[in-house]
């Protein structure tokens, strides 16, 4: 008996391998191996190709380890199958794909495989391809196909940040207390997408108010990589200055777009002269390489990094020859790729803030990226007052990338003439791969005294309705602006410089303001440090300069690490401040973020200040407070968001736009993306609030901490959202408990190994194990279970009223 026992133990890991990893052809076992009346055992289900039955599933499918969607699988006793209406799904060539008589005719995966592979994995319900990359339709970096995208499911969203401040002035002064409110909230339905930005603020002897920021509906139109918009927003600033309005817009969504397309970046063409390596390279390092065909080649998507920094082209041929060249490569704002265009539509009433007068106004704008060279762009605003054209172009040019443009504006002056002028601007950035010297940007905008822009148009007439008298007297307008963004790296032991500034001076007499900031930065070991002299407005509007010296240091804190910061500035007075503070991470998943710090003034007053940020599953809370020998002050806070949904009403400690929820049907304790705040809930349900849009993101669940009792069918999935959505991602569970039942025939002895085991419905329950024991997974005890003892199925037998109190069942 006890040699009986062996024979099924060493069989049952066997016969499991065969049901899980049988591949593309079925096998039989010969049931004569096995003692007894096992020999009689039905193991026919052992013999399917595939750890499946027979029958349709979703599978995420895989090619060549990218991701193409989760498409219906079907699976037979004779191979695995595609519907002919989702292989255009696949990204495969069209030469390769069998003919069709119907979309609904099914085509066999080994037809497409082409000396390739095919992998079936039943545990997470993925198929996986291997098909050679010459059969395969070229797609560009990051692009993923608009059949993909999710618009989600119907939802109400409200993100909320709260905060609370107070301070009591000490010897006598004045206490001041505020409240700020700020929702962000949204329905999502039919497609169409319903936000709301508002606010509350609330302060000491003031009546509160609300705010309404924007309010509009919106959706996403993936056949014109557009979005449209209607009610209060604010217009683009690519080409005009912002402002808000109330009407409809539509344009060009760039996020829609592969990453090499959503801004400028060159097309690389080449010829090979046999199967070759392409490398490409910027400032030293290798940013893309592709293997090509022979002749002519182009690469459209590659991602340079910032704005400059030519690209140096290897082309490595199959004998080892090698042939390089330099494509140009800088770029300013407004470039686009050759090929790319981006345009702007609104028609709308504007409604900027406090200003009594709302003129209605058109505005367009269109750019368009012609070659490698240049990207031409224009815009045109009307209303009945004001008018605006502008024409501008980009270059991206041997010598750094350089753009200009003019904008001829015609106003009507309130209660006088209309006046022309013209603003003009040119600006410049390059990466000097030589000296490390990089203009990130450098424009300079001159404007004409007759030139106004709409906003300024706005505000003029605005105020000759609240000063009829002297309507242009006190209006400030730009004459010269001057904007630069540098930095210089002085290499790996010397650190870098940089400098940000922005210089203006103005019509009408209202003289100049300079705001800059000039830095030097390295390190010393581990420490860092940070010289720094800056000039900004101060409250009373006066040029104020500072100077500052910072330190961070890096400690180590009950095995944590820890920021040791110091900080002087000093004024044009001389000594102005010092502070030393630290700052560091705490809890088991970082959930906590502190700081301590004490700051000495010129003059002796001292203080002390504190905070504390706390991520809970929930919502995220903070608080502050500062004391010193003029004031106290506390402050506090709470922000998260929260999605409602047919489902239920589900919480996250993180305010987001672009949504997931899971749903994982009793699995409490998964946790995701690592962090250990953001797990499942009793339900199996979690929120998921930072998905990006039109993009792939793949959603992971930990089971390490998850309630027992419950297994995952498969922890990942991906998912493509629509901007805006909040997208349903279910995982399949399994919740069926575990049974071991002892059984015997009606004549006493084992029933036969290996047997399958089924309900009053014919479902399979389970299988009867070594021993005669019985192994079923359900979720209730059935109330009577039937075994077939004979492998044609004609002999079987049923146990009535099962029982797991160790008592024997008889099998009748």
């Amino acid at each position: 008996m006890a040699g009986k026992k062996s024979q099924y133990v060493c069989l049952l890991p066997i016969l499991a391998m065969m049901s899980i990893y049988s591949r593309a052809y079925a096998v039989a076992f010969n049931t004569d191996f096995l003692a007894g009346d096992s020999k009689n055992a039905d193991m026919s289900r052992f013999y399917r190709a595939s750890a499946l039955p027979p029958g349709e599933y979703p599978f995420d499918v895989f090619i060549n380890e990218e991701w193409k969607g989760r498409l219906p699988i079907y699976i037979t006793d004779e191979g695995t199958f595609f519907q002919h209406e989702n292989i255009a799904q696949l990204g495969l060539l069209s030469s390769i794909v069998p003919a069709a008589n119907s979309a609904s005719e099914r085509v066999d995966v080994n037809t497409l495989l082409h000396g390739g592979s095919m992998k079936v994995n039943a545990a997470d319900m993925s198929l996986r391809l291997t098909i050679p990359q010459a059969y395969i339709r070229q797609t560009l970096r990051g692009y993923v196909d608009p059949v993909f995208w999710d618009e989600g499911i119907p939802a109400l969203m409200l993100g909320y940040n709260a905060n609370y401040n107070y301070n009591e002035a000490k010897g006598g002064g004045r206490n001041q207390e505020n409240a700020y409110f700020q929702l962000n909230s949204g329905l999502n339905a039919f497609g169409w997408q319903f936000r709301d930005s508002s606010s509350y603020n609330k302060s000491k002897g003031v009546e509160g108010s609300w705010t309404n920021n924007t309010r509009y509906v919106e959706r996403g139109i993936a056949a014109l990589k557009s979005i449209i918009r209607m009610g209060d927003s604010y217009s683009s600033n690519d080409l005009f200055d912002s402002l808000r309005f109330r009407g409809v817009s539509m344009g060009t969504d760039m996020r829609m777009l592969p990453d090499s397309q959503q801004g400028f970046s060159p097309i690389v063409r080449g010829v090979a002269q046999s199967n070759a390596l392409v490398k490409i390279s910027q400032n030293g390092q290798v940013i893309y390489q592709k293997n090509v065909s022979p002749g002519p080649f182009e690469i459209a998507d590659i991602l340079p990094t910032g704005s400059g920094g030519d690209l140096n082209v290897e082309v490595i041929e199959a004998d080892g020859r090698t042939s390089s060249f330099i494509v140009p490569f800088s770029s300013v704002p407004n470039m686009l790729q050759e090929g790319i265009g981006k345009y702007g539509l609104l028609l709308g009433e504007a409604r900027t803030e406090e200003s009594r007068y709302r003129p209605q106004f058109a505005q367009g704008s269109y750019q368009y990226g012609i070659n490698n060279l240049i990207t031409g762009y224009t815009g045109v605003i009307y209303s009945e007052d004001y008018n605006a054209f502008l024409l501008g172009s980009g270059l991206n040019l041997p010598f750094g990338a350089l753009s200009f443009d003019v904008t001829q504006s015609q106003t009507q002056i309130p209660a006088d003439k209309k006046v022309r002028g013209q603003s003009y601007k040119v600006a410049f950035s390059r990466f000097f791969n030589v000296t490390g010297t990089n203009f990130a940007l450098a424009a300079y905008r001159y404007s004409t005294k007759n030139y106004y822009s709409f906003n300024d148009a706005i505000a003029l007439h605005n105020w000759q309705k609240e000063n009829a008298d002297s309507p242009n007297a006190r209006y400030m307008r730009q004459k010269n602006t001057f904007n630069i963004n540098l930095s210089q790296s002085l290499g790996e032991e010397l650190g870098s410089l940089y400098l940000s500034g922005t210089w203006r001076d103005y019509w009408n007499g209202h003289g100049t303001t300079k705001e800059y900031q000039l830095g030097y930065s390295n390190h010393v070991g581990a420490v860092s440090y940070t010289l720094l002299a800056s000039s900004m407005r101060n409250d009373n509007q006066r040029e104020e300069r500072r100077y500052y010296l910072t330190f961070s240091v890096p400690l180590s804190l009950f095995e944590r690490p820890v920021f040791l910061n110091s900080s002087v500035t000093f004024n044009r007075d001389g000594y102005s401040d010092t502070n030393v503070g630290i700052s560091g991470t705490a809890g088991e998943f970082n959930q906590a973020t502190y700081s301590v710090s004490g700051s000495n003034r010129r003059g002796g007053n001292n203080s002390a200040s504190s905070s504390l940020s706390y991520r809970t599953a929930f919502t995220t809370l903070n608080g502050s407070y500062s004391e010193s020998g003029d004031y106290r002050q506390i402050g506090a806070g709470a922000s998260g968001s929260l999605v409602a949904y047919r489902g239920g009403l589900l919480t996250s400690s993180q305010l987001g736009d672009t949504f997931a929820i899971i749903d994982a049907p009793g699995a409490q304790g998964a946790t995701l993306g690592g962090d250990g705040t953001r797990t499942t809930n009793t339900a199996g349900k979690a929120l998921v609030p930072y998905l990006s849009p039109y993009r792939k993101n793949r959603i992971q669940l930990d089971t390490t901490h998850m309630k027992e009792g419950v297994e995952l069918k498969g922890n990942i999935q991906e998912v493509v959202p629509y901007a805006g959505s909040v997208t349903y991602v279910r995982f399949d569970t399994d919740q069926r408990r575990q049974f071991m039942l002892p059984a015997r025939a009606v004549n006493g002895r084992p029933l036969p190994f290996g047997t399958e085991i089924f309900d009053d419905a014919g479902a399979s329950v389970g299988y009867v194990a070594q021993g005669g024991m019985l192994y079923l997974k359900t979720e209730q005890l059935p109330s009577r279970l039937h075994i077939k003892t004979s492998s044609d199925g004609r002999q079987s037998c049923v146990i009535s009223q099962p029982t797991h109190d160790g008592q024997i069942n008889i099998c009748r």
